[in-house]
């Protein structure tokens, strides 16, 4: 006898409840308002999260100002989750706006290695439900736990995160003698090439290979990485990855065939590497699926105010500059220089008082014409970043400089091109730093750890023992993104202020001053 399991699986939706691009304000073919058209539910079938869903859009900024996330378990309770899990961007505003999602949400948050030591928290590390043809579905939720690592202490106050294999070793035990199918709900990504399993990063942030390699999941369900994935397997296990901001969802059907009472147990010819005691997966079909241009009219109605307000207030003036300050490709950007990093940069040095800035650009940069509105800025500057200044040596700049010139690559020809290292395995331009208060150079022609050319400050060469404050963003901070010996800096203080307050503030308070006859 076979029975059918379908999944709908989302993530990384990022705050993309609606069908608006917040760039420009216009309708777009996105938001969970528009794939909830698609769930076609019954007794056999299950509507997943994989997590980063209560942050990362202009809409989700707004909401955390008033620290409630209830509307998006709203429009999560109008889809029909059946379960959800959380992301390392769930935690970037704070408990009490986390606690309003969970608290106002229908499904089960799954968690295995997140616990809150309070209790107030509802995160459980599993669950098996039993669907109407019989089936003994178990979900194992899990983070990253690289969340220690970029998190703000003040978040984590309440909040432990453990390591993600032990507290799956922990669990699978247990649940996978118990049930017919066993589904990984996982927030990170890949190590190492789903394809040929070269590694990719020796770091623990992703480490879904090694997961599905080492694991009996029949389904392992991915995010954090914003890669397109479907119909991939790994030794056994059919994994599954969708892009960010609500674009696409996984659709997926398993098959599961009762076993005969003499078959050992094993891999099957047509899959199935994780026998039950009743039978097995024999097949999986994982799709990705577009959001479509159809909006859920219950959701359309919720957010219908809200939206109104967001867009209010994105559409807010801010201030003016001389000229537009645009966005180039990124390896152009990272050869000649970029003046919206630099404005970034002056925001920093304003803020903080320190001697040097560091700062990046995200993969996606909208830019700034000559008038300014909250639009432009949260578009922009994407993350929820505050600041950290710390004292450097001129021997950290110089390993700061050489992790950059990493960005530079030639191909077979001897083209400059972006380095795979940034590429894969996600796109990372976010990861090439531009420093302001010193003059400096590169060669990329160089082998790596040598292509600094030179650095100077107030026009002289930067002693190796030289000490300077630099203000940095609190991811990089944390050392992540190549750039461990800044996390070993000594911390100066730090400024929690949200950067795009920051970027706001400065403008309310340059305008007077004539805020941008710096711009060439």
């Amino acid at each position: 006898m076979r029975k059918t399991l379908k999944i709908y699986f989302t993530s990384d939706m990022h705050g993309y409840m609606a069908p608006i691009d917040y760039a420009t304000g216009e309708r777009k073919d996105a938001g969970l308002a528009n794939m909830i058209p698609h769930f076609r539910k019954d007794g056999n079938t299950l509507v997943l999260d994989g997590g980063d869903t209560i942050q990362g859009s202009p809409f989700a900024y707004l909401q955390a100002q008033a620290e409630s996330a209830e509307m998006f378990a709203r429009c999560m309770n109008l889809a029909g989750y059946d379960y959800v899990t959380l992301g390392n961007h769930d935690f970037n505003y704070g408990y009490e706006y986390l606690a309003s999602y969970l608290e106002n949400l229908d499904a089960p948050c799954l968690c295995a290695n997140i616990a809150d030591v309070t209790g107030r928290l509802p995160v459980l590390p599993s669950a098996v439900k039993v669907m109407e043809n019989g089936l003994r579905v178990g979900i194992i939720g899990i983070c990253t736990d690289f969340i220690n690592v970029w998190e703000k202490k003040t978040n984590l106050t309440k909040i432990r995160v453990g390591d993600v294999r032990k507290a799956l070793e922990a669990v699978y035990e247990k649940l996978r003698p118990e049930t017919d199918v066993l589904i990984g709900l996982y927030h990170g990504g890949f190590e190492c090439d789903v394809k040929t399993g070269r590694v990719l990063s020796t770091t623990r942030e992703n480490i879904g290979y090694e997961i599905a390699r080492d694991f009996g999941f029949d389904l392992l369900l991915t995010g954090h990485q914003h890669m397109a994935l479907a119909g991939a397997e790994i030794a056994g296990t059919y994994v599954a990855q969708t892009p960010a901001n609500a674009e696409q969802y996984v659709e997926a059907e398993l098959v599961w065939e009762e076993a005969a009472e003499d078959k050992a147990a094993g891999r099957g010819a047509s899959g199935g590497r994780f026998a039950g005691n009743r039978g097995r997966v024999v097949s999986c079909n994982t799709v990705l699926c577009p959001a479509g241009s159809v909006t859920d009219a219950r959701t359309e109605e919720l957010l219908a105010e809200p939206e109104r307000q967001t867009a209010v207030w994105l559409d807010t003036p801010k201030g003016h500059f001389d000229a537009p300050l645009m966005p180039g490709e990124h390896l152009d950007m990272a050869l000649h220089g970029s003046s919206i990093a630099d404005f970034f940069n002056r925001v920093q040095l304003w803020a903080s008082g320190a001697e040097l800035s560091t700062t990046s650009l995200g993969n996606e940069v909208k830019g700034f014409g000559k008038d300014v509105t909250v639009r432009d800025i949260v578009s922009t500057y994407i993350y929820p970043n505050t600041l950290v200044v710390k004292e450097v040596t001129g021997e950290t700049l110089k390993r700061t400089l050489e992790r950059s010139a990493e960005y530079f690559d030639t191909d077979e020809a001897g083209n400059l091109r972006v380095s795979r290292k940034f590429l894969e395995p996600k796109i990372s331009h976010y990861n090439f730093d531009y420093i302001m208060g010193i003059d400096y150079g590169f060669d990329w022609r160089r082998p790596e750890g040598s292509r600094v050319t030179h650095m100077l400050y107030q026009g002289k060469p930067v002693e190796q023992e030289q000490k300077f404050t630099m203000v940095m963003n609190n991811y990089r901070a944390s050392g992540t993104g190549g750039y461990e010996f800044l996390r070993d800096s000594p911390t100066v203080r730090e400024i929690q202020t949200d950067m795009v307050e920051l970027i706001i503030r400065y403008f309310e308070e340059q305008e007077r001053a004539d805020l941008t006859k710096w711009v060439e």
